[in-house]
């Protein structure tokens, strides 16, 4: 038992670590590449996977820490289910932007 608590232990501590120092590089290098944007892009197939990918996508955002420089945007079809769930996740992630599916098929 004692060494299961033990590892148990070592292995919190490894992912604390690791977690500590994927913070202090995100935090070092933030100035490093000036005030750049990037963009997040989820295409959702239907209704079903809009809340789904969204929610991920968000997840992802806030993870890495970049919600200033960075926005999540949601392409779907204009007047479907998708941009209506889309719409309503604005509330909860307001980076969240929305654009029609034929913004990006476009060349």
């Amino acid at each position: 038992m004692k060494w299961i608590l033990l590892g148990l232990g070592t292995v919190l501590l490894v992912a604390g670590a690791v977690e500590l120092l994927r913070r202090l590089i995100f935090w070092l290098r933030r100035d490093r590449y000036g005030e750049g944007e990037m963009e997040l892009v989820v295409i959702p197939a239907g209704p079903d996977d809009c809340e789904s990918l969204v929610r991920a996508g968000a997840q992802r955002v806030e993870w890495m820490a970049l919600r200033p420089p960075c926005r999540l945007v949601c392409l779907a079809e204009p007047g479907s289910q998708a941009e209506a769930i889309a719409r309503r996740l604005q509330a909860e992630y307001p980076w969240l932007e929305l654009r029609p599916r034929a913004a990006i098929e476009k060349k």
